[in-house]
């Protein structure tokens, strides 16, 4: 069935939502929100766009792994084929965080705020993560 013959209806999108897990849920739920304030002119398409990098996150299944190959790396279970794999994974955790900081302090530039500033405004917790 083509996209032309195929009408989307708010009845079919919710239909369509209900299939789904939480996790695709929430994030169709966020990128609504962000449509909706665009829409509103609440939200610049600029800013839009850093809020998608500041809130990306890896995807549901490399978080569940991810937290996995960390507990057994804190049980001393981890073996070289779940190093490599959790180094791989903290690898796009890092690229991920390296981008949320930058867009961070690009949104505070346009918003003319301090980056403490909107952090509080997108309620963050501090830039800087400790892991031990």
């Amino acid at each position: 069935m083509s996209m032309s013959a195929t009408r989307l209806t708010p009845a079919r999108i919710l239909r369509e939502l209900a299939k789904m897990s939480v996790v695709e849920v929430e994030g169709v739920m966020g990128r609504l929100q962000k449509i909706t304030a665009v829409k509103r002119g609440a939200l610049k398409p600029s800013e839009a766009r850093l809020l998608e990098v500041i809130n990306a996150t890896l995807p549901a299944g490399e978080r569940a792994e991810y937290r996995k190959l960390v507990n057994r790396r804190r049980n001393g279970t981890l073996t070289p084929a779940d190093q490599r794999r959790l180094q791989h994974l903290s690898d796009q955790v890092e690229t991920l965080h390296a981008r949320r900081v930058q867009s961070v302090v690009r949104l505070a530039a346009l918003r003319k705020l301090t980056v403490a500033e909107v952090m509080k405004q997108l309620g963050l917790p501090s830039l800087v993560t400790v892991h031990g």
